[in-house]
């Protein structure tokens, strides 16, 4: 027997099957609990308790409001090889208009400390709401935005959203940017 759809209901399938998208050689697996290899790379198209977003449904819900943006990006480090005295300042860091800068919390593993400090940051954002929106986003290819995302619905948030487009996604679109500055615990 040979089956035979068009495109519409190869779209339909997309949306009631979303892991036919998973096995796009382009998109990793999920795994069952956090990343923990190489940041860069092919990542997942979907997030088991959360929803995938792109640029086109994230303009609108910026525009609307009422979302809490949450930039995952790894803090800049150091390069290796300046001298010891050498002053050192790391580029700008842009993110989008809004966002909150919470940098490493995207690690696959990340101390007992730092996890409850992501978690009482989220609680803070969102006035301990476990349906606020929460959209979370790093770069393109990088595990860092599938961790937090995947943190943030393991604390019971309810509707978190990645973005996996990054904020390169964002600027390739003509969208505006901010220069942001990260937010660390306290020492």
């Amino acid at each position: 027997m040979t089956w035979r759809i068009g495109a519409l209901g190869f779209a339909a399938l997309l949306l009631v099957e979303p892991r036919v998208l998973a096995n796009d050689p382009a998109h990793a697996p999920e795994p069952s609990g956090f990343w923990t290899g190489r940041m860069l790379g092919p990542v997942p198209a979907t997030i088991a308790g959360g929803r995938v977003i792109h640029t086109a449904e994230l303009k609108l819900l910026a525009a609307g409001g009422g979302i809490f943006l949450v930039d995952v990006s790894p803090s800049p480090h150091k390069p290796e090889g300046l001298a010891p005295n050498a002053v050192w300042m790391p580029p700008p860091h842009h993110d989008i208009p809004g966002s909150v800068w919470l940098p490493d919390v995207g690690r696959g593993a990340i101390e007992p400390a730092y996890d409850a400090w992501y978690r009482a940051r989220l609680e803070g954002m969102t006035a301990n709401d476990k349906t606020a929106l929460i959209v979370v986003y790093c770069h393109p290819n990088c595990w860092a935005s599938w961790n937090a995302a995947k943190r943030a619905i393991l604390y019971g948030y309810q509707r978190v959203y990645w973005y996996p487009d990054g904020i390169e996604g964002w600027q390739d679109a003509g969208l505006a940017t901010s220069v942001a500055r990260p937010e660390l615990p306290p020492s």
